[in-house]
């Protein structure tokens, strides 16, 4: 089995060191799929020998995944790709060495991480309550409705697998924050297996965080995911 990780990144040359520093051993490679960085990332990258690969999408997070997501699946023929955040990895791809225990088992489609598994040192990294709260709420609500098993439906870590690739018609998907959600969605409307396993998020080490308010935002985001819930209930997907 080779398990592949894309550490997406946008302008966190400074902290990129850090998100290297962080994966785990059972990922067998690491490169870098960069979305339109304007500092020296780049150089980065190459100090630390890791290849740079750039979004072939306009911009965004979610083009930025689809583009790494072809790159693992098709240059690197992965069977897994662990999706690393470049800002120094706050979810932290320790939650891999758990997931490998779960693909050995169960061989699921896609594994999302949840910061509720492991709460209480989750608050202990910093979680705040303002955005701990909605979260849990949400994603209760969305667990309930979907009947989706999952815990935490508004994370920053997934795996990917081969299956979910060769199945998901990754063009449909966004290229900004919500393809993280339309993943989940997808996935289910695929009758794919998803799974999650627990994950630590430090937000006390420094790191970029999606702003709560205004245009871009947690709670425009939100607003997004209420409609994909919408257009799954209404088969307009």
């Amino acid at each position: 089995m080779k398990i592949v990780g894309f550490i997406l990144n946008k302008n966190n040359s400074k902290l990129l060191k850090t998100a290297l520093n962080r994966v785990p051993d059972c990922i067998d490679e690491v490169f870098i799929s960069d979305d339109n960085s304007t500092d020296d990332s780049e150089k980065t990258a190459s100090l630390l020998n890791l290849k740079f690969f750039k979004n072939r999408y306009l911009s965004g997070y979610g083009g930025n995944v689809k583009n790494a997501l072809y790159i693992c699946f098709t240059e690197y023929e992965a069977d897994y790709a662990v999706e690393i955040h470049g800002d120094g990895a706050q979810f932290h791809p320790n939650a891999t060495i758990d997931a490998v225990k779960l693909i050995n088992l169960e061989q699921p489609d896609l594994i999302c991480g949840s910061r509720f598994i492991y709460f209480r040192e989750n608050l202990k990294l910093g979680y705040p309550l303002i955005r701990m709260i909605p979260n849990l709420i949400l994603s209760t609500i969305e667990r309930i409705l979907l009947k989706i098993p999952l815990s935490d439906f508004h994370q920053g870590f997934k795996i990917y697998s081969q299956k979910f690739f060769n199945n998901i018609d990754l063009e449909k998907l966004s290229d900004n924050y919500l393809l993280s959600f339309e993943v989940i969605i997808h996935s289910k409307m695929k009758n794919l297996k998803i799974k999650e396993v627990p994950v630590l998020c430090d937000y006390k080490a420094p790191h970029t965080s999606h702003k709560l308010f205004g245009k871009n935002s947690a709670f425009s985001y939100q607003l997004e995911t209420f409609k994909v819930i919408y257009n799954y209930f209404n088969n307009i997907l």
